[in-house]
């Protein structure tokens, strides 16, 4: 069977019309082409719809049967093109952009009000996230570009090296290491810690750090946000291990950040698009500005991304 959006469209309107004629006339047809579309629909699906004499036509029983059908046809044909339509539209629009929650929380808002008086056409989306859903977004077509730590397989995505995050101690300012300058990672393992959950980049490198030195952390406590880290750090529950980038959300007064003396290993953040995929124009052109800026954050620099065109 193949009847046409346009056959069944025509028939919704014959079928609430009195005459051939005038539905012709509603629908910007002659009256002979419109009766030659009714009679083809009726063709194509094997019975008649309308009763028909000189006068006037109406729906027969099969026509009342045929109606919700119709409609139901129309309707989800119509609902399909308009969500088509405004897919469309936000992608000639809308940058996406998946992040690490430990990234949104301050240096890549810096970043998205720089870009948005560089190029207030364009409209950032943000998906803040685990460093994995981050790359799956980038495989499922919900994100343009992704900003995550740790390099991931180059066989599937293209990845731009932007910074490197230090790590840092946290700690009660009562707490015993407190009294010191920095430490080593070997303290860590006499006292109660307190992690992030599994799965998060920060936990990635930590439970690595370990791995490194063959030690073992002595976990109390396993949490997700940042917030309720530093609510536990500054009760006094134990201590952990952050990065530079979240060290505002632990600025409290019973908390002490502390540096490591012997610290080699660092959390990369790299710039992820997908292998294959052609960047759009003005996404290339946020992945421009993105880079600049880290290359500036890292150099400690102010200055401008000189040149730097926005695209539409």
């Amino acid at each position: 069977m193949n009847f046409s959006i346009k056959q069944l469209r025509a028939f919704l309107i014959l079928s609430e019309a009195d005459s051939f004629t005038q539905a012709a006339r509603r629908f910007n047809l002659s009256q002979p082409a419109f009766s030659t579309l009714i009679a083809s629909l009726e063709e194509e699906i094997g019975y008649r719809l309308f009763d028909r004499d000189t006068r006037r036509v109406s729906l027969n029983a099969d026509g009342i049967h045929f109606l919700d059908l119709a409609r139901k046809i129309v309707q989800s044909h119509d609902d399909a093109i308009g969500e088509i339509k405004t897919r469309a539209a936000s992608n000639h629009s809308d940058i996406t952009l998946a992040a690490l929650p430990s990234l949104a929380v301050e240096w890549l808002p810096e970043i998205l009000v720089k870009y948005s008086k560089a190029a207030p056409q364009s409209k950032v989306k943000l998906i803040d996230t685990q460093w994995d859903r981050c790359l799956k977004s980038l495989l499922d077509g919900q994100a343009d570009m992704a900003l995550t730590a740790g390099q991931p397989s180059l066989s599937t995505f293209n990845s731009i090296l932007l910074f490197s995050d230090k790590f840092f101690l946290l700690c009660h300012r009562d707490h015993p290491l407190a009294q010191q300058s920095s430490v080593s990672l070997s303290q860590l393992g006499d006292y109660p810690f307190i992690g992030f959950s599994v799965g998060t980049s920060i936990r990635q490198y930590t439970d690595k750090l370990c791995e490194n030195l063959a030690m073992n952390l002595d976990y109390h406590l396993e949490v997700r946000q940042l917030t309720t880290m530093m609510g536990l750090i500054a009760a006094n529950y134990g201590i952990s291990i952050t990065t530079g980038l979240t060290l505002f959300q632990f600025n409290h007064k019973d908390i002490v950040i502390l540096p490591f003396d012997d610290l080699a290993l660092e959390r990369a953040i790299y710039l992820v698009t997908q292998k294959g995929r052609q960047l759009a124009p003005r996404v290339a052109s946020f992945a421009e500005f993105i880079t600049c800026q880290a290359h500036m954050f890292a150099t400690g620099r102010r200055s401008t991304c000189a040149g730097f065109k926005p695209q539409a």
